[in-house]
């Protein structure tokens, strides 16, 4: 294998995020276990495409107490797993629609960290009374994702609703079968925030007919696990398709790839991008099925990335910059990075 001394760690994580570090200092090898082996949300860029999402969250009198708070916690971990290439809304139902933002009613907003963390802060507003009108939700989630497809912008093909209840006492066949059937675009997730299962059985059946995936949170330890579940599915074209997409982060400092790379380079912390990509198995089984092996990945010095410039070409006053697809500045000579005690 051949080393570069300009990548420092390599990751390689499995699809139960049970992540290795191969770091790589002069001439030092070193393996390490850890399951933070790789951010969360360079794994989920890495291993889903592109998806526009519409969360429902139940709010009528049988979410009061502890299972709105579970039911808030499970939209937090939702939200955690959206990046900036994914487009959202939540809306909290009992007899009538409330958009969580109002100013944002019936569109959707990009995933980015200050949308996400607004979204956040409205979520303690959520007050449980009423009751719970599920066929008008459904109504309102598909067609909100139809108009935002119609405009060109977001996913054109991934496309999910997100439904945190305690129950649902129909199926909603009526509502499937005009907006989502039989081509099933919209996958269905629902999340049963409870111990009881009464009405398991017609959100299971929400699942099995829209290409979703159901889960029970019955704990505020259950939720992230179970949140996590639904990026297997959502995997699936990718794998089934085969397509070996590269993501590449924003800057960022990272503390600890930063102290390595200290080790030959007494500066600042240095900024750092990752780039990653998807795992397959070449058996016909593993990829029929739409089994992610994995994500693999390395973190690269943003300065590792300048030397390769031909700087003789740009000219006295010429100088080199990259942004993002999503318009994040990854590299300029102007960018500073702003840590504890540094700027």
């Amino acid at each position: 294998m051949q080393r570069n001394r300009g990548i420092l760690f390599s990751h390689v994580c499995c699809s139960t995020l049970l992540c290795f570090w191969i770091a790589v200092c002069r001439s030092v090898v070193l393996v390490e276990g850890s399951p933070q082996g790789i951010p969360l949300s360079v794994y989920i860029q890495a291993a889903t495409s592109p998806k526009d999402v519409v969360i429902l969250v139940d709010v009528s009198g049988s979410m009061k107490g502890l299972r709105l708070t579970i039911a808030r916690q499970t939209v937090s971990s939702v939200l955690d797993t959206l990046g900036d290439d994914d487009f959202f809304n939540i809306i909290a139902y009992n007899q009538e629609i409330h958009y969580v933002e109002p100013c944002l009613n019936g569109t959707l907003v990009r995933a980015d960290r200050a949308n996400k963390d607004h979204f956040r802060q409205h979520l303690d507003k959520l007050f449980a009374k009423g009751i719970g009108l599920l066929g008008d939700a459904l109504t309102e989630a598909f067609t909100i994702l139809s108009n935002f497809n119609q405009t060109g912008h977001g996913s054109t093909c991934s496309q999910a609703i997100m439904l945190v209840t305690d129950g649902a006492t129909k199926m909603y066949d009526s509502v499937f079968e005009k907006f989502n059937w039989p081509d099933r675009k919209v996958r269905i997730f629902p999340y049963l925030i409870g111990r009881e299962s009464a009405f398991a059985d017609n959100l299971k059946w929400m699942a099995c007919a829209n290409k979703g995936y159901f889960s029970q949170i019955s704990t505020l330890a259950d939720v992230q696990e179970n949140v996590m579940r639904y990026l297997h599915v959502m995997s699936r074209p990718k794998v089934i398709d085969h397509e070996h997409d590269t993501v590449w982060t924003e800057a960022y400092v990272d503390s600890a790839l930063s102290q390595a790379y200290r080790l030959k380079d007494k500066r600042a912390p240095s900024m750092m991008t990752t780039v990653a990509m998807p795992v397959f198995s070449t058996k016909n089984e593993t990829r029929n099925q739409g089994i992610l092996l994995g994500v693999a990945g390395t973190d690269i010095p943003l300065q590792e990335l300048m030397k390769i410039i031909p700087k003789h070409m740009l000219g006295i006053h010429g100088y080199a910059f990259a942004v993002t697809n999503n318009g994040y500045i990854l590299t300029h000579p102007d960018l500073r990075p702003m840590d504890r005690g540094h700027s």
